[in-house]
């Protein structure tokens, strides 16, 4: 029984990103690689709405997800692409977050042998969830020498007959590079093409405060699926709710099913918030743009400062982008060090599958002006190696 009991534990482990955060839990009071958005209080968002929460009676929410609030999912989805087919709410299915809604989706899609394309370095559960099915994972690395860009010739590359699902990430975390909509049409094509599912995690999409064309058509191709959630471009990471949106009638009844057994139903409350928050997204999106786009300026003026210390891409749209620290031995050293002495959190990008001296930089935070001056202070004090 103990045997078992170890076998089964040496399976279920902690993200390498999240155990290493744990890890400094004692040390760290602030971060420097937070994925979300600036967070409403309870109250703020509230107030955007004119209906009384108060008097909705606590019962369970539909397996499915709320009817109003997927509306409005599939609604946020045709504002930001260019889909010529029409969404309904029954395209939609409500998850207890996006990480939740990718498990069932790899769950649903894949099995031992199959190929899967992915996009990397990368959210870490979006290689070791199909590795641990013993899925084929056929990595479309980007690389600083280009600074972070794809093009349809990478996928061209490693696409082929054996591809069951191609995995995109526009913005990409953690990179801040981007899929256009050029190159958004020409993967769809060799989708379509090879006959592969494509599944876009667009968690960060609506993070496009520099009005690029980061519309696409996927949901018009019948074996596409789109993963959102409202902790990234919204900023309300409290809210535990994401969502898949396809057009996959047969797809969407295999997702409720494996949702079924595992959360059953999201939060009643949560789902209810979800729709305030998408019923007035324009508000926190503008107000959250606002905020990357000036932590964008801040950290350009501090690399310019620190030229022979941090170099970057900022990122093209989203929350996240790679800082590369020059002169020293280890990133992980480096971080857990700047974590011992000022409390602030660095993510090494080994955590997320690229080797070298590079941290995940989040720039969502309203005190993310507080957090680099004490950042600033620790570079003038320690001298590079």
């Amino acid at each position: 029984m103990f045997g078992e009991q170890s076998s089964f534990m040496s399976v279920l482990r902690l993200p390498k990103h999240i155990a290493y955060s744990q890890g400094l839990s004692n040390e760290v009071t602030k971060s420097l690689s937070d994925s979300t958005a600036q967070a409403l209080k309870l109250g703020e968002l509230l107030q955007l709405s004119g209906n009384d929460i108060e008097a909705m009676p606590l019962q369970y929410s539909p397996v499915q997800g709320d009817a109003l609030l997927r509306q409005e999912i599939v609604n946020f989805h045709q504002q930001l692409n260019c889909h010529s087919d029409t969404l309904e709410a029954d395209n939609a299915v409500t998850f207890c977050g996006a990480q939740e809604a990718l498990s069932a989706i790899y769950q649903a899609l894949l099995k031992a042998g199959d190929e899967i394309v992915v996009l990397t370095p990368s959210y870490p559960s979006l290689v070791t969830m199909a590795k641990s099915k013993g899925v084929v994972v056929r990595e479309i690395a980007l690389s600083a020498d280009n600074q972070w860009q794809v093009n349809i010739e990478d996928f061209t590359k490693v696409v082929n007959e054996k591809t069951q699902l191609i995995v995109l990430n526009s913005p990409h975390n953690p990179t801040g590079s981007i899929i256009d909509s050029t190159l958004a049409e020409q993967v769809l094509q060799l989708a379509q093409r090879y006959q592969c599912y494509l599944l876009s995690d667009d968690v960060s999409q609506a993070s496009n405060y520099r009005g690029l064309t980061l519309a696409h058509g996927y949901l018009d191709y019948s074996k596409s699926i789109v993963v959102g959630v409202m902790s990234k471009s919204f900023g309300l990471a409290g809210i535990r709710i994401g969502w898949a949106v396809t057009p996959n009638k047969a797809l969407l009844k295999i997702l409720i099913a494996i949702k079924a057994v595992n959360s059953i139903c999201c939060s009643k409350i949560d789902e209810a918030l979800a729709c305030i928050a998408l019923k007035n997204s324009h508000a926190i999106l503008s107000r959250n743009n606002e905020i990357i786009s000036d932590n964008i300026k801040l950290f350009s003026a501090l690399v310019l400062r620190h030229k022979k210390r941090l170099s970057w891409y900022p990122p093209q749209a989203g929350i996240l982008a790679l800082v590369e620290v020059k002169n020293i031995e280890t990133m992980t050293a480096w971080s857990n060090a700047l974590a011992k002495k000022t409390g602030i959190l660095t993510l090494p990008s080994e955590l997320f599958g690229l080797q070298g001296n590079y941290f995940r930089l989040g720039l969502g935070q309203k005190s993310f002006a507080q957090t680099l001056v004490k950042f600033e202070r620790y570079l003038l004090e320690t001298p590079p190696c």
